[in-house]
């Protein structure tokens, strides 16, 4: 079975990943005003024209802009979300390294584009590129999903 209490255990990199402060203080909040809702869209579970769409473009500092999309279907109670990546691309990709040190540490909000890895070399463990792509979620969640991944095959 899959233990989260061992993985903030096991887990230990070196980062310069800016703190939540650090974060929080520069994050450009979406605002009430960019949130744009679309009623009667496509629902890919049920093929029914009743979901509603919801998108906001906010910025992430010191990585890109971004857009947070969600889909829920008012007849087959669907959910699903994504986030895409607005703005210029990188010429270059960036690695960046978060150190565990703490279950606490496990809630840290991340996102992984679908051109992004996220490894976990003491466990020997990555979720490459084209898997969990567009996400937003915390690093525990992000493990979560993946252990169910694996237990379906």
């Amino acid at each position: 079975a899959f233990r989260m209490d061992k993985v903030a255990t096991s887990i230990s990199n070196t980062l310069e990943m800016p703190s939540l402060s650090q974060v929080s203080s520069s994050w450009k909040k979406g605002d009430v005003d960019d949130i744009h809702e679309v009623y009667d869209c496509y629902c890919p579970n049920c093929e029914g024209n009743k979901a509603k769409s919801v998108i906001l473009p906010t910025s992430v500092p010191g990585f890109r802009e971004i857009i947070v999309m969600s889909i829920t279907c008012g007849d087959c109670d669907f959910r699903s979300s994504e986030v895409t990546f607005g703005g210029e691309f990188q010429e270059k990709g960036e690695k960046i390294t978060l150190q565990v040190t703490c279950p606490d540490d496990l809630n840290r909000q991340l996102i992984k584009s679908d051109s992004a890895s996220l490894k976990i070399p003491q466990l020997e463990f990555e979720i490459p590129p084209g898997t969990q792509r567009g996400s937003l979620s915390t690093l525990e969640g992000f493990l979560k999903r993946a252990a169910d991944n694996l237990e379906k095959l």
